[in-house]
């Protein structure tokens, strides 16, 4: 078996090359001519495409080419003028076992093959009956099986040539141009394989296997009713080219689906190091039974692959049984036959799910849970206290025809035990509504109670709500909250709205990481019940410093107020009074008659123009009456020498009437009274 180098003929090469290429061409006509004939090989070349080319090449020895008319230039024109439109003449060149002439047919794809070679069997005259060939392709993602069969040699496929030369004289018509010798060889990617037959025509199978010796498949349910599936992918050292190439592609289109709750999580293309097996693992979530069929479909390279989800209720239970289906999960076209544990792995799924039946083989996988008792809404009011006191609302809304038969088990279900909350139920249409409220003077009392609730319903999980101090004039804090362990309470899920919300004090606003509005009332985008606020707002003790500086305010508004009152008396004008009422007391005027004794008796007049005086009742007087009432006399202000003998002249007539007798008490006493006037006679 030769492999032959072909060349391509440069169609615009000098005049002279071209010359000495028709002479070549001439001998090799010659040697077609001599009576041994000429062999015919050829050689099949196949792209990864199925793309590629098949060369004829004809070969006759020296001593042969004396035999041709016309030589070797007329035999080349014959050539040339008669080759089909399907083939295209590369040239003629000598080498060890003679005189070469070449041919090449080229084609797009195995079609294309099929169609240009009938082409040379009806130019080269084959019956039909002999015509017999076989072409089948069997492509598959990582493996390829090509089958092609024929019933014709070499030279059937060349016998327009000798058709040709026999025609136009270069050759006779009894002479023997071609042999059924020769070779017949296939190249599939620069490497040639085994043919199943070693006569000079094309009888060959080849396939490519790039599968993957092992292929693991790990299921995960989760809370929410979303599925994840995890395949672990096996990269051999010799396909990893291809293996990964295959993935990325899968993934790409994977990424691209409805249904898929988060990207796909790949560890990358797996390039094997020194020759050992390597993993690929890629992840993907899907919400949806549609969008399991969809993704198992791209995993697994297999169309037929589906996922359905079926539930089923029970009489004596409110509780709903849920079927998961997985039918046709086979990877043939992608998993080596050869290991029958392929598609094996975990199945998992949330604790408090009671699994009924699990199993996997044959292709099929099956696997029912008892999740609960299915709700309509849920709704998880967490609020908070001016003061830190806490309440936690879970409002659980069931259809009413889930209720019915039911009534005492759903009640039990979600009312709270003894001293830990209050319980309420109500109906509305269609449905039953179970409220249970927790109150607590702090989060902390209000966490106990919740996780006292959630282990008698058989959760052990805890919740945990707590926030940052509410302290200071204007108080800014964070509140974290964790009730996603309501889940394991709410097992048969929601199949409407799930709400978490969260109302903060009056006059406080805060916002979650994913909303930035504040405001006082949030709703919580995120469903699994984990979520922190950022909020602030006043506090007591700013409420104390508001109050305190109302009442400061107040007190100094009224200061001011009675100030200016005040001064608005003292500068307006006094009301009109009496002559009587105004005039002074300790002035005496022209036409008074008062006496020396009652104008010093009298007391002095107020210094405000618009107060009264009020007169002082004078004593029994002892005063003389004098014959003749007049003005009060001007009487003379005595010296210090007078004053003092009239002091002493009155001490002498007291100690006298001391000693005088009752008789005489009368006129001393007259005289102690009046001493000025007793002076002033004398």
């Amino acid at each position: 078996m030769q492999t032959l180098s072909l060349r391509t003929t440069q169609p615009d090469a000098p005049r002279g090359k071209r010359t000495r290429i028709w002479a070549a061409l001439a001998s090799l006509c010659a040697l077609v001519l001599v009576a041994c004939g000429a062999d015919v090989n050829s050689q099949l070349e196949l792209e990864d495409d199925f793309s590629g080319s098949r060369t004829f090449v004809m070969t006759m020895a020296d001593a042969d080419i004396e035999s041709l008319s016309g030589g070797l230039e007329a035999a080349t024109q014959v050539l040339e003028s008669h080759a089909p439109e399907v083939l295209s003449f590369d040239g003629v060149e000598q080498r060890e076992e003679g005189y070469s002439a070449t041919f090449t047919l080229a084609f797009n794809d195995l079609e294309d093959y099929e169609n240009k070679i009938n082409s040379l069997l009806e130019a080269s005259a084959i019956p039909a009956a002999e015509r017999d060939m076989s072409i089948e392709l069997a492509d598959q993602p990582l493996m390829t099986t090509l089958s092609v069969q024929e019933s014709f040699y070499n030279d059937d496929l060349m016998g327009w040539a000798a058709d040709a030369l026999m025609n136009e004289g270069v050759v006779e018509s009894n002479a023997t141009v071609l042999t059924s010798s020769g070779t017949a060889t296939v190249v599939f990617n620069g490497e040639e394989i085994n043919t199943s037959t070693s006569l000079p025509r094309i009888n060959f199978q080849l396939t490519q296997d790039h599968r993957f010796e092992d292929v693991g498949l790990d299921l995960e349910f989760l809370e929410s009713g979303d599925m994840r599936v995890t395949m672990v992918y096996s990269i051999s050292a010799d396909s990893a080219e291809i293996q990964n190439e295959f993935l990325t592609e899968q993934i790409a289109q994977l990424n691209d689906l409805e249904g898929l709750t988060e990207p796909v999580q790949d560890a990358g293309p797996s390039d094997p190091a020194d020759g050992s097996d390597t993993i690929r693992q890629v992840a993907a979530q899907f919400s949806t039974p549609e969008a399991v069929s969809a993704g198992m479909q791209l995993l697994l390279a297999n169309d037929e692959a589906s996922f359905e989800v079926q539930e089923v209720t029970a009489d004596t239970s409110p509780d709903v049984i849920t079927q998961y289906l997985g039918t046709n999960w086979t990877c043939a076209q992608i998993c080596d036959p050869n290991n029958l544990q392929q598609l094996d792995g975990e199945t998992t799924y949330p604790e408090h799910w009671q699994l009924v039946e699990d199993r996997r083989g044959d292709g099929e996988f099956f696997a029912e849970f008892n999740r609960g008792m299915p709700l309509q809404q849920m709704t998880a009011v967490t609020q908070l206290g001016f003061d830190g006191s806490m309440e936690q609302t879970f409002e659980f809304v069931v259809d009413n025809a889930t209720v019915e038969g039911h009534e005492d088990t759903v009640t039990d279900r979600f009312s709270p035990p003894p001293n830990t909350g209050s319980f309420h139920t109500a109906v509305e249409g269609d449905k039953t509504v179970y409220a249970t409220t927790f109150r607590a003077q702090s989060a902390h009392e209000l966490t106990q109670m919740i996780n006292t609730y959630l282990q008698d319903k058989g959760v052990e999980t805890p919740a945990s709500i707590d926030h940052g101090p509410i302290t200071g004039i204007w108080a800014s804090y964070d509140l974290r909250v964790d009730l996603s362990p309501i889940w394991e309470v709410v097992t048969g899920g929601v199949e409407e709205t799930t709400t978490f919300r969260v109302q903060l004090p009056a006059m406080h606003s805060g916002h979650s990481g994913e909303d930035e509005s504040n405001e006082r009332t949030i709703a919580i985008q995120d469903s699994t019940g984990t979520f922190m606020i950022q909020a602030n707002g006043p506090t007591i003790t700013t409420a104390w410093v508001a109050a305190l500086s109302v009442v400061f305010l107040i007190v100094i508004v009224v200061l001011l107020f009675r100030t200016r009152r005040a001064a608005t008396r003292v500068w307006s004008v006094a009301p009109a009074r009496s002559v009587e009422e105004a005039k002074p007391y300790h002035v005496q005027g022209p036409k008074d008659r008062l006496t020396e004794t009652e104008i010093f008796e009298t007391p002095p007049a107020s210094g405000s123009d618009q107060q009264s005086t009020v007169p002082t009742p004078r004593p029994r007087q002892t005063t003389k009456s004098l014959e003749s009432p007049g003005p009060f006399p001007d009487v003379p202000i005595p010296s210090q020498t007078q004053y003092q003998h009239l002091q002493s002249r009155l001490r002498q007539k007291r100690q006298e009437a001391e000693r005088a007798s009752p008789e005489t008490d009368s006129v001393e006493a007259t005289d102690e009274d009046d001493p000025d006037q007793s002076s002033g006679n004398s």
